[in-house]
């Protein structure tokens, strides 16, 4: 039997590259046992990643940004891999050098070449992948913004000793500091920057603004001119202030019963600062919302409060309740909807979870900011994998299945069958 038997006469026969076929796009609705079978979970961004290809590229170098982007989205559903030598010994393993399309790569090319490759080109990959994501949360209030709702916040990424370029606030702390952009309804971050750990978040937001974006922040965004850089980007803001904030109310709003209900204390318009030199760095009229928070039960141990802030302002002690002063630009929305905004900030929180603890990046496997970088768009772009290929959210389960069938310990309708399991459950629990 020829290789083109079968094929319709109308299409050619796809042709291989590796010993692989070239990526299909995704299907959507759930997974199916087709999209499972052999190593077609990693096809499917194989074309994506060729694009890398070119970069750096010599004739006496083997090892190509491609093939080790998709050796690092391998180690990310392989436990058995933790480390970049676990890598190179995968490499050397000729059942998966001939599945994923890579050669066999020496332990220095590995730590030494990914210093030549540019990570925004990766980037893009994901940013490709995130805009095609779905809407996962549906919310009426939510949905009638007209600009896309928006978390931004920063992570650390803890760092070895040796990563002198990764120090952040004192030579014992040292770490990567992702700035991530995080869009709420699709429930996955669509930006992301890597920078040195002593980086300051809004510069490096004020840097990337876009249009049409609902910018929600916490405290350590309270930076008069960045608010005002966020209106003249046509994008507005909801942060939340310091409790000792300095303001002269203008206008006192009257409260509605949904109001009321959401917690909502005080509504109005003010004006901001104590003088009229930093009033003049904000020009546009500011929403003023006082929310009341009530007390939760602590879960687990809390938060340790740490002598040194890199925000300089400390978290409030689990099971307190609290009054929280949230400001916005938007003086259209019901101070409902403004408290409701900012109560879904806490999403990026989950999704930095997500990223350390689900998608390993507590364990940096690369030195380098190039490495560090390469490294976190490989783990979102394999989050994103694992959403589109489960039609859930990235969750424990869903990766288990996923690493076991990967590694031959169940078939396809054992796959399929588990997670339509896990996601039935958590339909259940969001009813």
């Amino acid at each position: 039997m020829n290789d083109t038997e079968g094929v319709p006469q109308n299409k050619p026969p796809r042709r291989l590259r590796h010993g692989i076929a070239p990526a299909e796009p995704p299907s959507d609705g759930p997974l199916r046992e087709e999209d499972l079978r052999g190593y077609k979970f990693f096809h499917k961004i194989r074309v994506l990643l060729e694009r890398l290809r070119p970069c750096a590229e010599h004739p006496n170098r083997l090892l190509h940004y491609d093939e080790y982007a998709t050796l690092v989205l391998f180690y990310f559903f392989n436990p058995a891999i933790t480390s970049l030598r676990g890598i190179h010994e995968v490499s050397d393993m000729a059942t998966v050098r001939k599945r994923l399309g890579v050669r066999r790569m020496s332990l220095g090319s590995l730590s030494e070449s990914v210093r030549l490759f540019d990570p925004e080109l990766l980037g893009e990959v994901f940013g490709e992948l995130a805009a095609r994501a779905p809407q996962r949360l549906d919310d009426p209030k939510l949905e009638e913004l007209r600009e896309v709702l928006t978390v931004a916040d920063g992570t650390i990424l803890r760092a070895l000793p040796r990563m002198t370029w990764a120090v952040w606030l004192r030579d014992e702390h040292r770490g990567a500091k992702a700035h991530v952009q995080f869009e709420v309804l699709k429930d996955t971050a669509v930006r992301v920057e890597v920078t040195p750990g002593n980086t300051p978040e809004n510069e490096r937001l004020r840097a990337n603004l876009g249009p049409g974006r609902l910018y929600v922040l916490d405290r350590g965004y309270n930076d008069f001119e960045l608010w005002q850089a966020i209106a003249d980007a046509d994008s507005s803001f909801v942060v939340r202030l310091h409790e000792n904030a300095v303001y002269e109310v203008i206008q006192e709003n009257v409260l509605t019963a949904d109001g009321r209900d959401a917690g909502v204390q005080w509504d109005g318009i003010v004006r901001l600062g104590y003088s009229e030199k930093m009033r003049e760095k904000l020009t546009v009229p500011v929403r003023l919302v006082k929310v009341h928070v009530a007390a939760q039960a602590p879960r687990g141990l809390g938060y340790r409060r740490k002598e040194v802030s890199s925000k300089k302002t400390f978290r409030q002690e689990p099971g307190v309740e609290q009054d929280i002063l949230v400001a916005t630009s938007r003086v259209d929305l019901p101070a409902d909807v403004i408290a409701l905004i900012y109560w879904h900030r806490w999403k990026v929180e989950l999704f930095f979870r997500m990223l350390k603890c689900l998608m390993g990046c507590r364990h940096l496997i690369s030195e380098s900011l190039e490495g560090v970088t390469i490294q976190l768009y490989c783990a979102l772009i394999a989050a994103l994998l694992l959403a589109e290929q489960t039609g859930m959210r990235p969750n424990k389960r869903a990766l288990e299945v996923l690493t076991l069938y990967l590694q031959g310990w169940c078939d396809e309708e054992d796959a399929v069958r588990l997670l339509a399991k896990h996601a039935a459950k958590k339909e259940g629990k969001a009813g």
